[in-house]
């Protein structure tokens, strides 16, 4: 297979990717990327006209913006020194009020039945109170002209190529709005840090396409990327979703 340094991008992408799928059987993205909990997702009882707050720890260790602001289930937690934008989903909490999950389960926010905020990381395992600093704007992906989208293409290709040790081109549509290009580069970065955490891959091409929900798949060398750009930052798989699919940990169901 020949590859070049620049973006390859087609508007062959969405129906490639929709065989794939097919051809695959994989699984839908609510069944593929989220391990199921205990207790069903709720509508956010804090959710109603909260805006994008900025919070921290009491040493200022961890500081980080919560966006509750669009009312719906999906919730967005962006911290300082991370580019990517967790999607987290609210779940009835044991003893009142709600645990928000990233796609792939693990517990990110804790909001107390008084409205306090706990966060979890890797560092604070079994939380730390936060408190809130200011209200921002709320956490939209940046709408970006196409050049600026090949450009953007062109310097994941290089990274994913010093990441990984091979080329890996990146394909997506080549016609579509400016706010839509700002999801598709989204998605793509987070292909590109999902595939340097895998602990092997063969992937050699990443192919976005535009649908109704955000899904993944994989098939050969190819990874498949689906974005609903009209959803935001929910519309695109997580690098999280994305490793654990290259790392071959999730699995659709038998044919």
């Amino acid at each position: 297979m020949s590859h070049n340094n620049g973006p390859i991008l087609s508007m062959r992408g969405a129906a490639a990717f929709a065989a794939a799928l097919a051809f695959a059987g994989a699984p839908r993205p609510a069944e593929a990327q989220q391990p199921r909990p205990s207790t069903p997702p709720v509508q956010g009882l804090y959710s109603v006209n909260s805006a994008a707050t900025r919070y921290s720890t009491p040493d200022g260790a961890v500081r980080f913006v919560f966006d509750r602001s669009s009312g719906s289930r999906a919730a967005l937690v962006r911290f300082e020194g991370d580019d990517e934008v967790h999607v987290l989903r609210p779940y009835m909490a044991a003893g009142g009020g709600e645990i928000y999950r990233t796609d792939d389960g693990d517990v990110m926010l804790r909001v107390t039945p008084h409205g306090g905020i706990i966060v979890y990381t890797r560092a604070l395992r079994t939380g730390a109170p936060a408190s809130e600093e200011e209200d921002v704007a709320p956490l939209t992906p940046a709408a970006m002209a196409f050049a600026e989208m090949q450009d953007r293409f062109r310097q994941l290709q290089m990274r994913a190529r010093r990441s990984i040790g091979q080329q890996v081109t990146f394909t997506a549509p080549a016609q579509v709005t400016a706010p839509a290009a700002g999801v598709i580069v989204d998605a793509a970065e987070r292909a590109a840090e999902g595939l340097a955490a895998a602990p092997m891959t063969n992937v050699r091409r990443v192919v976005l396409s535009i649908g109704a929900a955000p899904a993944v798949a994989v098939r050969g060398d190819t990874l498949f990327v689906q974005v609903a750009p009209q959803m935001g930052y929910a519309g695109r798989p997580s690098s999280s979703a994305i490793r654990n699919v290259v790392a071959g940990e999730v699995q659709g169901p038998e044919q």
